[in-house]
């Protein structure tokens, strides 16, 4: 009998003693109609995840989070507009539910939340160089590739591997010009006027 109940307190001291701590949620990036909600790692110890889900404003959206992401991307959202945001995850030891955070998506005349990145250019040089400087005076921001945080893509010309990744993820790829004149204008600029459409070579 003492060796069941020393059996019993060892499966307690594996298995039951480390609950899943609640997840953390934090704002990644903001624009005027998007933004990126991000959570530190899930640590469930022994339990397994069933399912995440995310809400706004107290109601549960539809998309699906894969198990292996810790981030998701929300678009077509009002514009200077605050929303709240919390996870629950499900798990085989329960429901846990995040922290709740506010964000507030931009105004038109806010450019910060403006982050691109560079395509294909006939002359690379000094273009590149120049739109740095006036992405630097904007406050926006620019990456070498396209990630899930890239908001444009910049390019003269169809095609490379930055293109690709845009089109997959569905970011507007625009001339330069679409940048200078958000500058010009003091507010960000519709990108369709500014798209560059790649029509198939029909022989």
């Amino acid at each position: 009998m003492k060796e069941f109940w020393e059996l019993q307190e060892s499966i307690l001291s594996t298995f039951g003693n480390d609950e899943p701590e609640s997840p953390v949620l934090r704002v990644k990036n903001v624009t005027q109609t998007s933004l990126i909600l991000e959570w530190d790692p899930l640590v469930l110890h022994n339990a397994k995840l069933r399912s995440l889900d995310i809400y706004k404003n107290g109601t549960k959206l539809a998309q699906h989070v894969p198990n292996d992401t810790n981030f998701i991307k929300l678009s077509g959202l009002d514009v200077d507009h605050e929303f709240e945001f919390h996870i629950v995850i499900k798990t085989t030891a329960g429901e846990y539910r995040s922290n709740e955070i506010r964000a507030r998506t931009h105004k038109m005349e806010n450019l910060t939340g403006i982050r691109v990145a560079f395509g294909m250019f006939e002359e690379s040089e000094p273009a590149i160089s120049e739109l740095k400087d006036l992405i630097r005076i904007m406050g926006a921001s620019w990456t070498d590739e396209v990630t899930v945080e890239t908001t444009h893509l910049l390019a003269q010309l169809p095609g490379g591997s930055n293109y690709d990744r845009a089109v997959h993820h569905s970011i507007p790829i625009v001339k330069p010009d679409w940048l200078v004149q958000c500058d010009r204008n003091k507010k960000i600029q519709p990108a369709l006027p500014y798209y560059i459409i790649n029509v198939p070579n029909n022989e």
